[in-house]
């Protein structure tokens, strides 16, 4: 069914008018020239810019909601491949850069069509309704039009998936965020993550997830020792609660136990000493 922007009646107008609303001349206009070009693509610059919350702001809720189960999956594919994220890169990953902009760009091209037969598909269940013209307006008028709590609405859909890909895909960012976050016994007003950054340079963070039963994050960094610079390598062992320090290396030469709790408690001495090991 649907409507024939060339040959519609008045009423079928004031109809889609009534769904539309705001901006009706706009998207009109779009329209009649997807019908004539018999064609999909026309440009819209808020469905490129906005996206999924445009989509909100029209009340068409089942693309967001396959927007998010997209990057859903997408997820559950870079979790089975351990795709390795940095903490500069977490919420904004290459892959999520990489296809950013072509998934705008199809937005900006597609997005009138698909509000096209989203209107179009709620004039035609206002056809079946038992209801005069008035009726079917104000019908109209309240199930399409904007909203901005449409708009709130896909914010905490793309929350609630944020949150569920964490709990069903943890990452390595994650692990490492656990230890860095995390603080020793010995020391428990200050947390790992800090004290090394201001005792250590050319820091690094990495989760080791090949080889081992275990989660491992090794920690590697520059620091000073009798005026030389050392290299230092640490491996934490995670458990589901807990971690601590399953080895340690200072120039590629394998620590005693005696030798890293000494280099503990330099680290983690008093902040304004100079970083010397």
């Amino acid at each position: 069914m649907g409507i024939d922007h060339n040959t519609n009646s008045a009423m079928e107008g004031d109809l889609e008018e009534s769904f539309v609303g705001k901006n009706y001349d706009f998207y009109i206009g779009k329209w009649d020239k997807i019908e004539d070009k018999k064609k999909k693509t026309s440009w819209n610059w808020a469905a490129f810019f906005l996206g999924p919350f445009w989509f909100g702001y029209r009340k068409m809720y089942i693309p967001v909601l396959f927007f998010a189960a997209a990057y859903l999956i997408i997820d559950l594919f870079l979790f089975l491949l351990h795709y390795q994220y940095t903490e500069e890169s977490y919420f904004f990953s290459p892959v999520d850069r990489a296809l950013g902009l072509p998934v705008s760009i199809i937005l900006g091209l597609l997005g009138n069509y698909i509000y096209l037969k989203h209107t179009n598909k709620y004039i035609d269940k206002s056809n079946l309704l038992q209801m005069n013209a008035e009726q079917k307006m104000l019908w109209l008028k309240k199930k399409g039009g904007t909203s901005w709590l449409g708009v709130l609405l896909t914010f905490f859909i793309f929350i609630g998936y944020g949150i569920l890909s964490s709990l069903l895909f943890p990452t390595n960012v994650d692990k490492i965020l656990f230890v860095k976050d995390g603080s020793f016994y010995e020391y428990p007003t200050t947390t790992i993550g800090d004290q090394f950054d201001y005792f250590f340079d050319e820091l690094e963070w990495e989760y080791l997830s090949s080889d081992s039963p275990y989660d491992i994050v090794r920690f590697t960094g520059v620091g000073e020792r009798d005026g030389y610079d050392v290299n230092l390598a640490i491996d934490f062992i995670l458990t589901d609660d807990s971690f601590e320090i399953y080895s340690a290396k200072m120039n590629n030469e394998e620590m005693s136990e005696e030798e890293i709790n000494s280099l503990i408690e330099v680290i983690f001495a008093e902040e304004d000493i100079e970083p010397i090991l």
